[in-house]
């Protein structure tokens, strides 16, 4: 098995928030893409749309998704929901990760997001359709990507995260 944990689904998923627990239960390091495109550009993800659009954004994750996988040993890696976009990204990450898909229908995307003002593909009036067009759009990405797939919905995430250990044979020390 390879070292690094590369979480994928769509926004909402509960990525970062399973992404930090399952590292911390694991005694691994932590990594959230969106975090480090962010220092990179040293500017929020809304700022990074609005001056460049989504192209300047994909851009740059693009470059932080190479830079984590040359270099990310032992770690939980939390990706933004749009990693699958561009076919380039999920080599580097198989190549350095065992991807596990968070899958979440979406209903309790739609919930999960309703409030949500850090997601700027979601700033527009259509925003309970535009979820269910970009999820169905990028749900066969997801799925062509993942090593394991873990459902979300509305379960606990600490029964997320037992799914995760046990999917992927993972044996804990008494210490973590």
């Amino acid at each position: 098995m390879k070292s690094n944990i590369a979480l994928i689904g769509f926004m909402g998923s509960g990525k970062s928030t399973v992404g930090k627990r399952l590292a911390r239960r694991l005694g691994r390091n932590f990594i959230e893409t969106d975090h480090l495109i962010e220092q990179q550009a040293g500017m929020s993800i809304v700022n990074i749309f609005k001056s460049g659009g989504e192209t300047e954004f994909r851009d740059l994750e693009t470059a932080v998704i190479t830079s984590v996988s040359d270099i990310a040993e032992n770690s939980v890696i939390a990706c933004g929901g749009g990693v699958v976009a561009r076919p380039g990204n999920i080599e580097r990450l198989k190549s350095a990760a065992t991807v596990v898909y968070l899958q979440t229908g979406t209903a309790a995307l739609n919930d999960r997001l309703a409030f949500s003002r850090k997601r700027p593909l979601l700033d527009r009036p259509d925003r309970e359709q535009f979820i269910r067009e970009l999820e169905a759009t990028r749900r066969p990405l997801y799925e062509a990507a993942a090593d394991i797939t873990v459902r979300t919905g509305n379960r606990p995430f600490a029964a997320v995260i037992d799914e995760i250990i046990r999917k992927l044979d993972i044996n804990e020390s008494p210490n973590q």
